[in-house]
């Protein structure tokens, strides 16, 4: 005989059913409960829903009652003394309209314990990325004129909390003033903490009467094989190195594949040939050329990362150099920060959604 004309049977099954069973009629009180929910609580036949849980009151949110109204299966989760549980309720309407209401209990007490610990590990790491998040930021410079020779204005719109983009602007003696731009692959955490390594390390050399950058350039390398990160992290860094009394500004490149730009005060844009190979584990040494111009006041040494160029349309069409050169050139009349702004706007714009990699970008004014 099938189960379902045997009524006998269904209720000799779900009495040995693993789940706690309660059924409540239209008023909420417990008309039955099967063995699992029997042994549990004892014998509530009888007593209104809520009595179960150890309230004087009904619930503040009555998934019963819900499901009643809405007509819909519902469920919630309940503390019962030390103990949670997940319940569902069903409404039931049998063929004379009487309505009853079906509660499933299913014990979750280890299943919270192990949500609650991995939600105060959450709020930790929160906390950790917030305060990482908050001294990245305090590492890069803030827009203004430095010593006289540089007036610095920069824009950074990292695609997570924490960003794989750096750049700084740094005094490295009475003449030389160093700026570099940074790109560190990846994004998150791994890649904030070489984004600060880089930023000390770099400015440990200050003080050297003459600054050379290829040293600099070998001892990045050196250091960065030494922390013995993975061999698929690498970081690429553009280094400009102005020289405010010979009127030089001297680029030296490891792997960043955006060219620095040089927009002179006459108008015209110069994008400076200099490339080389990224810092990772791969390498020993950094063979790289440096490439040395002349500058003079009022041009703008303007460094930017891919994040920009690389910004992807709905299309799948890449915004590209070129367009960022555009950009520049049609709007170089604008002045500070104006100009770093329109860059990165004119790449938003096209892309359309929200960026997939950081965008950052430094223009420094010769004064």
């Amino acid at each position: 005989m099938p189960i379902r004309e045997n009524p006998s049977l269904m209720r000799e099954v779900i009495e040995e059913m693993d789940y706690m069973v309660r059924v409540m009629d239209a008023d909420h009180k417990v008309i039955y409960m099967n063995k699992k929910m029997r042994q549990e609580f004892g014998h509530t036949l009888g007593h209104i829903c809520y009595s179960l849980l150890g309230r004087v009151d009904k619930c503040d949110h009555c998934v019963t009652k819900e499901t009643q109204e809405t007509g819909k299966t519902g469920m919630k989760h309940v503390p019962i003394g030390s103990r949670f549980y997940n319940v569902i309720s069903s409404p039931v309407s049998v063929e004379n309209g009487e309505q009853y209401s079906i509660e499933l209990f299913h014990d979750i007490t280890e299943q919270k314990k192990i949500e609650d610990e991995l939600m105060r590990h959450y709020e930790k790491l929160k906390a950790d990325v917030e305060f990482a998040k908050h001294i990245q930021n305090r590492a890069l410079p803030i827009d203004g004129t430095y010593w006289n020779a540089l007036e610095i204005n920069s824009v950074y719109h990292p695609s997570e909390d924490l960003g794989g983009d750096l750049f700084d602007v740094i005094r490295m003696n009475s003449s030389e003033s160093l700026i570099y731009i940074a790109d560190v692959s990846g994004h998150g955490i791994t890649s904030s903490l070489l984004t600060i390594f880089l930023r000390q390390l770099v400015r440990g050399r200050v003080g050297e009467r003459k600054f050379d950058l290829q040293g600099l350039l070998d001892i990045l390398q050196k250091s960065y094989n030494e922390l013995g990160v993975d061999k698929e992290q690498y970081l690429t860094i553009l280094f400009c190195l102005y020289n405010q009394e010979t009127k030089e500004a001297t680029f030296l490149n490891a792997g960043h594949n955006c060219l620095p730009i040089l927009l002179k005060n006459s108008g015209e844009l110069i994008e400076a040939e200099v490339k080389g190979m990224p810092v990772c584990t791969l390498m020993k040494k950094s063979p790289h050329i440096a490439v040395t111009m002349p500058v003079e006041t009022g041009d703008r040494i303007i460094l930017y990362t891919d994040g920009i160029s690389e910004a992807c349309s709905e299309e799948n069409r890449l915004y590209g150099a070129e367009s960022l050169i555009r950009s520049i050139k049609e709007n170089s009349a604008l002045k500070g920060k104006a100009l770093a702004r329109k860059v990165i706007d004119d790449a938003e714009v096209f892309a359309k959604k929200p960026a997939m990699d950081d965008m950052a970008i430094i223009i420094a004014e010769l004064i």
